[in-house]
């Protein structure tokens, strides 16, 4: 019995030690710098809707239907600082929550699969960007329409695209190869680094840019097509 109790903790050892070294070799751990960096982030995305909830103030009702039946059966209506501040700001709890859950696990070494992984980390991000901002524009006699959702959608994007270029591997998939990064591991770290902070800012300014106005601009034309193009220049610039 004892023997074979042995064996068992041997092979859970063996496979706890196999754990790790995937975890680490398939770059399912992130360092401490690019959580924050996601944190902060995905935080700031979360509260940005609150820019459409104070300019809509005026033309959200004080009290604002939900659709949803209580008990009693009436509305479970909800008060308009709920829909303005309260709602994005209960989404920038749960991403908190969320990404400090998946700071421990890395921690302990349980790494999450990768979809889990991607939810805790962008989940809450996409719901308040596009839930409690479309929650917004209804109440206060607007809807979501293409020109709004359009910005946010790439301004998601390319805060998603920059947070997996802070620690791109070179065998991966999406990633910048340019002639000076090929040749050299420092450029390489250097270029994604810069690719990674430019689309993360743009991609926030983007959204930030679509809750002041409602629409798309020429604005976020411009500041998307300079944020793609800035990480080739600075590449450029660095093999120079």
């Amino acid at each position: 019995m004892s023997n074979q109790k042995a064996k068992k903790n041997k092979q859970t050892a063996a496979g706890r030690e196999a754990e790790i070294a995937s975890a680490r070799i398939f770059g399912k751990q992130v360092s401490k710098k690019k959580a924050r960096a996601l944190l902060i982030v995905t935080l700031i995305a979360c509260a940005l809707p609150m820019i459409l909830g104070a300019r809509r103030w005026s033309g959200i009702p004080e009290i604002v239907p939900s659709g949803l039946i209580g008990s009693n059966g009436q509305d479970d209506s909800i008060p308009r600082w709920v829909v303005a501040y309260g709602l994005p700001g209960f989404i920038c709890l749960m991403d908190l929550i969320a990404h400090g859950q998946l700071m421990a696990n890395q921690k302990r070494m349980t790494i999450p699969k990768p979809a889990v992984r991607l939810l805790g980390r962008w989940g809450f991000p996409v719901i308040s960007v596009l839930f409690c901002s479309g929650m917004i524009l209804q109440s206060s006699g607007g809807d979501l329409t293409l020109p709004f959702i359009t910005p946010c959608v790439l301004g998601l994007l390319l805060m998603m695209l920059g947070g997996h270029m802070w620690d791109c591997p070179r065998d991966a998939r999406i990633a910048l190869r340019f002639s000076s990064t090929e040749h050299s591991d420092e450029s390489w770290k250097a270029v994604h680094l810069f690719a990674s902070r430019v689309w993360m800012t743009a991609g926030l300014l983007v959204i930030a840019g679509v809750m002041m106005t409602s629409t798309s601009t020429v604005f976020t034309a411009v500041l998307i097509v300079a944020a793609l193009l800035a990480p080739m220049a600075y590449a450029v610039r660095r093999g120079a």
